[in-house]
């Protein structure tokens, strides 16, 4: 830690020496206007949008520009005189900002923030509504606003993530960013101590604002998480007075759900408060057929009959931002939640050999977990003199208190007689702080250097239980030989800086980022601890080229690293339920990725279409790997198994067919090849080394259709393909799911009602298939189709717009509709 911080100290100083040499202002000729366009809504920037400046006296169109990739404009050898501002964009209300003065005492104009909003507009008593842009493209990211979503109006993130590009999700709920489900999952920009799975699940899609998809995440960024990150932003509001948004679900397969969120904004003061309570369930039918080969003897093992998974849970969140003054804020966020899963299955089995008879009876199965967290954020921001010149500090503390697994098998006969049984267990607490510094210092208009520090300190303990059914007691008796408990902890300290600059109409960002990890594994009976203390180093770099109006060509590179997972450390064995058992590898070495990106954005009015290619090298890869443990009990075990490689091309199509048609089309292909090898045990007890490679192709398609049928009606029809594809030990059935919603608002678009039809065509099936030396393994699930769901949402406040004048600096700014 001397080391780290001789370097921050060093960075620091250097910076420093920088910050205070004498800024030398070029001298104007003519006046000057300046100004920041921003989405009202999003509090991003707007590209490209149209800024004209008209003089006053006769409205006479003196001059023009488009804003820049920051939204920035600058319009420059202005007359004296007294002039007005218009700035227009596609599928947002005009903004005028009048009475702007140029004089030989006040040459230079700073309008600040100019805020466009979402538009609406009648045109020949036909009513069309404006919508907001699908995606949003920035250097690093893209951004995908929920409110375009109404199929996920009932749902949570998982159902949004479904129409995101870049994403899949399968029929469990089951998430992956381009193929991989090894991403970082970030709420407002902080972490977590849940799994990516358990956050998506758990938020309510009434809450988020926008998606963004970081698939090349700049030095800025915890570079941990192979395929990049997925940042769900919330909703906040910063209109004056009490406003907030009350929903309420229903459903068949006993899907409800209810939450709301007020916001107060008083003077100095914001605070805002919700709760939230939901309950999902899947019902449908299971088959599966299970093949193990032990000393030359198969062993067949059929099941088939009903599944049932419910997923339950409620929370509230709470948080106040305070303006100490127009350099200083503080910010604190808490949220406080549980999170129950259960699935319930009744299934009829079939168990024989190739030389002993059939014996049929029924499983009883239930696994259920159950957690309660904890997530709170204390944030501060100070600003300096000078745009975006600030210095932001966060502590967040995120801790699971409870975490308990419990997986039950009971083994009924003909009689109705349990004659076997085994239950499982898993418990233990968890705990992530995090504290994180980054310091912002613009160094000219398009010139910016930022640097920080970002620290984690992860604990968990887990303790692992095993007992067997006796039959002569009627219980469950303690195994002591595998139960297990294991202490889990690391520290990861980083330093990251990032440069940004524009050469012509080329803009980039280059970063560099250097972590040290600090783990420690404890486990019951075990006399070593297992110790790494290792740094990395992660270069970055993003380009964009201005190829004028409406275009974007990005291209970037990034390295990423993949941490093993507590559990894939531990090197006992644990039962999971009576026919799957698991090992750890606490020698596995963390992943490294490459990751390349090209991408291009062309808009056509309110239409566009990307493009983007992408390669990914993994070195280290770790592979969850499939053998025989038992008679039809099957081992999964980890190991680093080589390298893996991934090129494909996802595109993106948002056509306008007519003023009440809008379709948006994604399409993703790319190939995947690994190449590796893994030891293992054969029958003889020998070690042999086995291949592990593979290649497939894969594609996907996803097309989302939105009729308008006036101002406040609209029907959204939803289709989603996922080609099959192969893994090393097997492969997954292709797949297509449908959806249908129709949303109408009321009372002024304070209330709106949505009716939604999921898997209409009942084809939403799960189908694998692993097979490898001495077994194969095949599963099937299919949901009960269709399913329905009803969302209510009303909105307090929200669509009370503020119309007329207000005082910016000085100039009046009025906002008016087309």
């Amino acid at each position: 830690m001397n080391k780290l911080a001789l370097l921050l100290g060093f960075i620091c100083l250097a910076l420093f020496s920088k910050a205070v040499e004498p800024i030398i202002k070029p001298e104007i000729h003519g006046g000057v206007i300046k100004g920041v366009v921003k989405d009202q809504a999003l509090e991003l920037p707007v590209e490209y949008a149209t800024v004209s400046i008209y003089t006053m006296s006769d409205s006479t169109l003196i001059d023009g520009t488009i804003t820049d990739s920051k939204g920035a404009f600058e319009i420059k050898k202005l007359k004296t005189g007294s002039y007005f501002v218009e700035v227009s964009f596609i599928g947002y209300n005009r903004a005028v900002v009048t009475n702007i003065p140029i004089s030989k005492k006040r040459k230079h104009i700073d309008l600040k923030t100019i805020s466009l909003r979402q538009a609406s507009e009648s045109l020949n008593e036909v009513t069309v509504t404006s919508e907001r842009l699908p995606v949003k493209y920035q250097i690093d990211k893209k951004i995908i606003p929920v409110s375009r979503q109404i199929t996920a109006a009932s749902g949570n993130a998982v159902d949004v993530l479904e129409n995101v590009p870049s994403v899949n999700v399968d029929i469990e709920g089951n998430v992956s960013l381009r193929g991989s489900s090894n991403f970082t999952v970030l709420v407002d920009g902080k972490p977590s101590i849940l799994d990516a799975a358990d956050i998506l699940e758990q938020m309510p899609a009434s809450m988020i604002e926008n998606i963004e998809i970081i698939t090349n995440p700049s030095a800025k960024y915890d570079p941990e998480g192979t395929a990049g990150i997925i940042n769900v932003v919330t909703k906040k509001n910063k209109q004056s007075g009490l406003t907030g948004v009350i929903n309420l679900n229903t459903g068949s397969h006993e899907n409800n759900s209810a939450d709301f969120l007020l916001n107060l904004r008083k003077k100095k003061w914001n605070f805002n408060f919700g709760l939230d309570y939901s309950k999902r369930g899947f019902k449908g039918s299971s088959e599966s057929e299970n093949r193990t080969e032990v000393q030359g003897l198969t062993n067949f093992l059929l099941s088939g009959g009903d599944t049932e998974r419910y997923r339950d849970g409620y929370g509230f969140k709470t948080g106040f931002d305070y303006d100490i003054n127009d350099k200083n804020q503080i910010s604190f966020a808490f949220r406080y939640g549980t999170r129950d899963m259960e699935r319930k299955s009744f299934l009829d089995y079939e168990e024989y050999t190739e030389s002993e008879p059939s014996v049929f009876y029924d499983s009883r199965d239930r696994w259920k977990r159950e957690m309660n967290f904890i997530n709170s954020s204390l944030s501060y921001t100070k600003k300096f003199s000078g745009k975006d010149h600030q210095w932001f500090t966060q502590f967040s503390l995120s801790r699971r208190t409870s975490g308990d697994e419990e997986s039950i098998n009971a083994l009924i006969d003909d009689k109705g007689v349990q004659t076997a049984g085994q239950r499982s267990t898993e418990e233990g607490p968890g705990q992530r702080i995090e504290i994180r510094s980054d310091y912002t210092l613009p160094l000219g208009e398009e010139r910016k250097l930022e640097f920080g520090y970002q620290g984690q300190i992860r604990s968990s303990e887990v303790d692992t239980k095993r007992f067997e059914y006796n039959t002569s007691t009627a219980d469950y008796e303690y195994q002591d030989l595998y139960s297990n408990n294991v202490n889990y902890d690391r520290q990861v300290h980083g330093l990251y800086a990032t440069f940004a600059d524009k050469l012509g109409i080329i803009v980039y960002q280059v970063g560099f980022r250097t972590e040290n990890t600090n783990r420690e594994v404890d486990y019951s009976g075990e006399t070593e601890k297992f110790k790494i203390n290792r740094w990395d180093f992660f270069p970055t770099i993003h380009t964009q080229l201005d190829l004028g109006s409406r275009n974007q060509l990005m291209a970037s590179y990034t390295r990423r690293i993949d941490r093993p997972r507590g559990y894939y450390l531990e090197p006992f064995i644990t039962w999971t339920d009576a026919y799957n058992v698991r090992q750890g590898n606490p020698d596995l070495d963390p992943e490294y990725i490459d990751s390349y990106e090209l991408g291009y954005m062309k808009r056509f009015g309110d239409q566009a279409i990307s493009v983007e290619s992408y390669y990914k090298l993994t070195r280290n890869k770790v592979e969850r790997i499939r053998t025989v443990y038992d008679e039809n009990v099957m081992l999964s075990s980890v190991a680093n198994v080589g390298k893996d490689y991934s090129l494909g091309i996802e595109a993106t199509l948002n056509l306008t067919f007519a003023k009440w048609f809008k379709n948006d089309l994604i399409g993703n292909v790319y190939h995947y090849k690994s190449e590796g090898n893994f030891e293992t045990e054969n029958a003889f007890g020998e070690n042999v080394t086995q291949d592990y490679s593979t290649e497939s192709f894969n594609w996907s398609l996803r097309n989302n259709s939105t009729i308008i049928f006036d101002k406040r009606t609209r029907l959204q029809m939803n289709i989603n393909y996922q080609s099959p594809t192969d893994w090393a030990q097997g492969e997954r059935a292709g797949y297509l799911t449908t959806s249908l919603a129709l949303k109408r608002e009321f009372f002024k678009r304070k209330l709106s009602a949505t009716f939604q039809l999921r898997d209409v065509l009942g084809t939403f099936k799960h189908e694998t298939k692993y097979m490898g030396e001495g077994f194969y393994n095949f599963n099937k699930f299919e949901m009960n189709s269709p399913v329905f769901r009803i969302n209510l949402s009303y909105k307090i406040n929200n669509y009370k717009q503020k119309r007329g004048r207000s005082s910016q600096n000085g100039v009046d700014v009025e906002e008016f509709e087309m």
